[in-house]
């Protein structure tokens, strides 16, 4: 349809516990598949995917570019939730993207801290981040 849906996460009723966080990377992966999007752009306040946390390892690298097998291999070893993050930090944020990955929807990880990086990348533009691909 040509447009471009922007998703967050909130606080939504269950019928068992009363209500729960449903976070936006569950929603972005589900409804991606559900309508063959072309990709996926997640916006962090990090420049892309590292092998260590890079607010506590500063010579941590950055992933330009990771397959599916590479994010599986990796993923262990990613950053669970240092903060209230109901998703569970990197770890749990690859978890839910994982399938629509393995769906073909390619995944790019930017900094939505620094001015207009997610226009730039939505326009097509290259910019520093993380392309994840099932290649």
């Amino acid at each position: 349809m040509g447009f471009t849906p922007v998703l967050y996460g909130d606080a939504v009723l269950d019928t068992k516990i009363g209500f729960t966080i449903l976070s936006g990377d569950q929603l972005v992966s589900y409804l991606a598949m559900q309508f063959d999007a072309e990709r996926i752009v997640i916006g962090i306040d990090e420049d892309g995917v590292f092998e260590a946390d890079p607010k506590l390892d500063k010579t941590a690298k950055m992933f330009e570019h990771l397959t599916l097998g590479e994010l599986k291999k990796l993923q262990g070893k990613l950053g669970k939730a240092t903060a209230c993050d109901v998703i569970g930090g990197m770890f749990g944020k690859m978890s839910e993207l994982i399938p629509a990955i393995e769906h073909e929807i390619p995944v790019t990880i930017v900094n939505a801290t620094q001015p207009r990086n997610v226009c730039r990348v939505l326009q097509g533009e290259k910019i520093r981040g993380t392309l994840i691909e099932k290649v």
